[in-house]
């Protein structure tokens, strides 16, 4: 290799590096400058990852009432993901040589939304919620360490007991969380319907018709019976609003694997 191409291989080595190592340096600036974890306070922003999470909660008027009690703030997110009374989480005390290593969790752990919602805030000696009972979930064959049901709220008619009972065989989310979320947040849903296809009864004429203060009855109806299934989609969308295009409707003989009685 010549004089001339070493020392243009020289300078273009020099510029690169020139261009290169400063971002190289300054992509992990920071690397060793340490939040505060030391008193009672805790410096680690939740909200430098879970951004999305900080925005949604800061817009919402539940889950705000600790630490500042007007705006979102991290001892919101403590209060959920550092309440359970069955797990050690990681802490500070006073001192970053007083610690205590987390053990079922470091950080946070995932929550379910019975842990504070088992029981009316009147009785719960931590984090109290608003009482979510009245579901009976052992009516599906379901058990759950949360408590749904007692002899006050015993749940034996609510129209939702499958939808919650499912939601905590499913292992998606914590518990029951997926029916909590899908009714009670702007998560939008997508729900596969499939219904009665028709509700049927025969009409005849009563010989010995019945007569109220609203005149006459001579009609009989007999024989109520739900005929074949339909099937649809409906979806709802982040704003709450619920649309289906009947038009869309899978009548029997369209849906595999499903029998109808179409007579």
């Amino acid at each position: 290799m010549n004089l001339s191409k070493a020392l243009l291989l020289a300078v273009i080595l020099t510029a690169t590096g020139l261009v290169v190592l400063p971002n190289t340096v300054s992509l992990f600036a920071g690397q060793h400058y340490w939040y505060n974890l030391s008193g009672t306070g805790n410096d680690v922003p939740c909200e430098k990852c879970h951004a999305d999470v900080f925005e949604e909660l800061s817009q919402s008027t539940f889950h705000i009432h600790w630490g500042d009690k007007t705006k979102a703030d991290r001892e919101d997110c403590a209060a959920c993901h550092r309440s359970n009374l069955n797990i050690q989480y990681a802490s500070v005390n006073g001192s970053y040589t007083a610690y205590t290593p987390g053990k079922e969790a470091h950080a946070a752990s995932v929550v379910a939304c019975m842990l504070c919602h088992q029981a009316n805030a009147s009785e719960a000696t931590w984090a109290p919620g608003y009482y979510a009972g009245g579901f009976n979930v052992s009516m599906m064959g379901v058990s759950s360490p949360y408590n749904y049901s007692n002899a006050t709220f015993n749940g034996m008619y609510a129209a939702h007991n499958a939808f919650v009972a499912k939601a905590i065989e499913d292992t998606t989310l914590q518990d029951s969380n997926e029916a909590c979320i899908a009714c009670h947040t702007h998560v939008a849903v997508k729900i596969n319907w499939t219904h009665a296809r028709s509700l049927e009864f025969d009409i005849g004429i009563d010989k010995n018709s019945i007569t109220t203060s609203y005149g006459p009855h001579n009609w009989t109806i007999t024989n109520w019976s739900v005929n074949g299934t339909a099937w649809d989609i409906v979806w709802g969308n982040t704003t709450g609003y619920g649309a289906t295009n009947l038009n869309n409707i899978t009548w029997p003989g369209n849906v595999p694997g499903v029998s109808y009685n179409t007579s």
